[in-house]
C-alpha cells in the first residue's frame, strides 16, 4: 500500500466522521452499525477499517468532535466579558444556551441524550468509550461559568439566595437535562405530538432563567 501523508489521513478521518454524523441525525446512536457508516461514507469496508478499528472508535471521534467547539467557549467568554452585571450574565447565558440547543438539537443534543441510554444499558461499553473521550462536553464549560457567576453575584451582594446553592445547582442541572431530553424526544423522535404546542427550547430556558434569578433573590 502506498504511503499517504498526515493531511490525507486527517481528511479521510474527517470525511468518515461527517458520514457518521449524518447517520446520527436520522438513526439512534445505539442502533447505528458499521454498515450504516460505510454506506454513508461511500468507502469500502476495508477503507473504513484502515482508519478506525471498530464502531465505538468512530462514535468516540464523533463525540470528541462535537464536544470540541472553540467557537462555543469563545462566545461564552464574550457574553461574560460584555455583560454589565451577574444578573445580565446569567440572562445572556441562558439565552445563548436555548439558541445553541435549537441550532444543534439533531447533532449534539441528540448524541448526548442517546449516550446516556447506551451507558445505562452497557457499563462495560461506557467504561471503554469514556476512557477514549478526550474532550470535555462543551455544555460543561457553560455550567462552570454560570456557577462561577452565581458565586460572584453572591460575593458582591447582587444576589441574596432564598435557597441553598447545594439545592440550587442540582436544580439547574436537572432542569437543563430535562429540557434537552424532552425537546429531543419531541423533535427527533416524534413523541408528545398530541401536545397543543411544540416545545420551545428558547422559551423554556428563559423560564428557567427567571426561576433561577428568583431563587437567587435577584432584584
Amino acid at each position: 500500500m502506498p504511503k499517504v501523508n498526515h493531511e490525507y489521513v486527517i481528511r479521510k478521518k474527517s470525511s468518515i466522521i461527517e458520514a457518521a454524523l449524518s447517520v446520527c441525525k436520522v438513526k439512534p446512536l445505539y442502533e447505528i452499525t458499521m454498515k450504516d457508516i460505510i454506506n454513508a461514507s461511500g468507502l469500502s469496508q476495508g477503507g473504513i477499517y484502515r482508519y478506525y478499528s471498530d464502531l465505538d472508535e468512530i462514535l468516540v471521534a464523533v463525540i470528541n468532535q462535537s464536544n470540541s467547539n472553540v467557537e462555543y467557549t469563545q462566545e461564552i467568554d464574550a457574553i461574560i466579558d460584555n455583560s454589565n452585571s451577574p444578573k445580565e450574565t446569567i440572562e445572556n447565558l441562558f439565552t445563548f444556551l436555548g439558541e445553541y440547543i435549537k441550532e444543534n438539537l439533531s447533532t449534539v443534543g441528540k448524541i448526548q441524550f442517546e449516550l446516556t441510554i447506551i451507558f445505562a444499558n452497557n457499563p462495560e461499553r461506557q467504561k471503554k468509550m469514556l476512557s477514549n473521550i478526550t474532550e470535555n462536553e462543551s455544555g460543561q464549560y457553560l455550567i462552570e461559568r454560570l456557577f462561577s457567576t452565581i458565586h460572584e453575584g453572591i460575593s458582591n451582594g447582587s444576589f441574596k439566595p432564598v435557597v441553598s446553592l447545594e439545592d440550587l445547582f442540582p436544580f439547574i442541572m436537572t432542569s437543563i437535562d430535562g429540557i434537552v431530553r424532552d425537546v429531543v424526544l419531541q423533535k427527533c423522535y416524534g413523541m408528545f405530538q398530541n401536545e397543543e404546542k411544540q416545545l420551545d427550547e428558547i422559551r423554556l430556558m428563559d423560564t428557567l432563567c427567571k426561576s433561577v434569578l428568583l431563587f437567587l433573590g435577584s432584584k
